[in-house]
């Protein structure tokens, strides 16, 4: 009796202890495993070094957008060219003076019939000086020849360009038919004794523009002849006078 109580109390502790045996060895099932699981786990963030690379396509198009800056650079030399044109321009604006701008220029050719060879000479030299409005060569002339002016002038006060009716009276006067005097030829004839009272003489003056008609009257009745503009040369060619006025 003894001996069969005995085997059931073995019996009973053997159940007892089975299912502790399996859980024991169940546990250290569960330790073997984890190591193994634990290296598939680290595959994770093996693959978010390898996602990397598309943070570095966005670096790589932003310098391709940098390009449209240097386009506006490349434009601003343009307006700069404007400037240019206007510096290069704005001097040639002032001419020099030149025969078109001198208003004796349309006066006609010289008239030197009757006159001596060196007279005709000065004849050409003074009318081709007035009707450039070449003040110095006039006033060179005038100098040289110690010519009489209106009021005893200076040359230099007769002949600038405040005075542009002297250039005009002293070419319009060569192109006139001159009269013989004494010492040489004077210029127009109307100033002469001999055509001092000539219509057809006063006329020629007129339409010279050398006075007008009103003035031609005036001077016929005050002064009791022409004592406008004339010009005279002598027969050595000397450059006798050039003045207007009693």
């Amino acid at each position: 009796m003894t001996t069969r109580g005995s085997l059931l109390s073995a019996r009973r502790t053997l159940r007892m202890a089975a299912p502790m045996l399996v859980a024991v060895l169940a546990l250290g099932a569960c330790s073997d495993d984890e190591p193994t699981a634990a290296p598939s786990r680290t595959t994770a963030p093996s693959a978010s070094p390898s996602e990397t690379p598309t943070p570095s396509e966005t670096p790589s198009a932003t310098p391709t957008v940098t390009t449209t800056p240097s386009a506006t650079p490349s434009v601003t030399p343009t307006p700069t060219a404007s400037p240019s044109v206007t510096a290069t321009r704005a001097p040639s604006a002032t001419p020099s003076p030149t025969r078109t701008s001198c208003p004796a220029s349309k006066a006609g050719a010289p008239n030197t019939s009757g006159m001596t060879s060196a007279a005709a000479a000065t004849a050409k030299k003074v009318h081709a000086a007035a009707k450039a409005c070449d003040a110095a060569t006039l006033v060179a002339m005038a100098k040289a020849d110690t010519t009489g002016l209106a009021g005893d002038q200076a040359p230099a006060a007769i002949f600038t360009a405040r005075t542009p009716q002297n250039f005009v009276a002293l070419a319009t006067l060569l192109t006139l038919p001159p009269t013989e005097t004494f010492d040489g030829t004077i210029q127009p004839r109307v100033f002469s004794e001999q055509f001092a009272q000539t219509d057809a003489e006063w006329d020629v003056v007129v339409s010279a523009g050398l006075v007008t008609r009103a003035a031609a009257t005036k001077m016929r009745q005050d002064d009791g002849g022409y004592t406008g503009y004339r010009v005279g040369i002598a027969g050595d060619g000397t450059w006798t006078f050039f003045t207007t006025g009693r």
